[in-house]
C-alpha cells in the first residue's frame, strides 16, 4: 500500500467513521478518490489533514469530515442530479460522481474551473462536468436539481439557488455570518409547502466571500 493510500485509509477510519459517518456509499467514495491528486505537488503532504485545505484564489477544500457528513445528510441513492457550487479543484465533484447520476460543478474562478475539469478528465469522470459560472446564481440552465451542495459557509442561501431544487430536493451547506461565531451545517428541504431547514452539526468552515454579509454603512 502506498503512503497516500495508507493516509487515505487512516482518514476514513479516524476522521469519518469516528465522526458519525456511517453511509457505506459515502465511505467508499472517499476511499476511492485520491485527494492528493487534486492539489499542487508541494501541498500533497497535507492532503489528508483534518482541516480545510487552502487552495489559494479564495478557495479551499472542505475538511473531509465536514464534507462527508454533508454528503451523508443528502441521502443520495445514485439516481440524483446534483449541483456542486464552488467546486474549487474538482475533488468534491469527483466524490459526488460516485454518489449520484450526474453532477454539475460550478467554479467562479476561470483558472480553477479549467484545472478542475482537467482533474475530472484525469479521473475518468464521465457523469460530471465543471463549468465556469457565478456561484450566487447557481446554474439554472440544468435545473432542477435533486441535491445541491455549497462548498463553503454562507451567511444565507440565496432564493435563486433554492429555487433550483426539484420537488423534495435538498441542499446542504454551512450557515455562518461571522468568523467569530461557529457555523451551523444545515440541510434545506423543498416540499409543496415551501422550504424548511434543519441544523445538522457545528462546523468552523470558512465563509465564501461572495456569500458573506455585506457591510452596513454607518452615517
Amino acid at each position: 500500500m502506498s503512503v497516500f493510500a495508507s493516509r487515505r485509509r487512516n482518514m476514513v477510519e479516524s476522521q469519518l467513521r469516528t465522526n458519525k459517518v456511517t453511509d457505506q456509499r459515502v465511505i467508499m467514495a472517499f476511499e476511492n478518490v485520491p485527494r492528493e491528486n487534486f492539489i499542487s505537488p508541494e501541498m500533497k503532504g497535507l492532503a489528508y489533514i483534518d482541516e480545510d485545505l487552502v487552495l489559494g484564489r479564495g478557495r479551499f477544500m472542505l475538511e473531509p469530515m465536514v464534507l462527508a457528513r454533508l454528503l451523508q445528510a443528502l441521502k443520495l441513492n445514485g439516481g440524483e442530479t446534483i449541483l456542486d457550487i464552488a467546486a474549487g479543484c474538482g475533488y468534491s465533484t469527483t466524490i459526488l460522481s460516485h454518489l449520484g447520476q450526474s453532477v454539475v460543478g460550478i467554479e467562479a474562478d476561470e483558472e480553477l474551473a479549467t484545472a478542475a475539469q482537467d482533474n475530472l478528465i484525469n479521473h475518468s469522470v464521465d457523469n460530471g462536468v465543471i463549468l465556469n459560472a457565478n456561484h450566487i446564481t447557481g446554474y439554472p440552465n440544468e435545473a432542477p436539481y435533486d441535491a445541491i451542495i455549497i462548498q463553503g459557509a454562507v451567511a444565507h442561501v440565496p432564493d435563486a439557488i433554492l429555487d433550483q431544487l426539484s420537488d423534495h430536493g435538498r441542499l446542504v451547506t454551512v450557515i455562518r455570518d461571522s468568523d467569530h461565531k461557529p457555523g451551523k451545517a444545515s440541510i434545506f428541504h423543498r416540499s409543496s409547502g415551501g422550504f424548511s431547514s434543519t441544523v445538522l452539526f457545528d462546523a468552523q468552515t470558512p465563509i465564501l466571500s461572495e456569500f458573506a454579509l455585506k457591510p452596513k454603512f454607518v452615517f
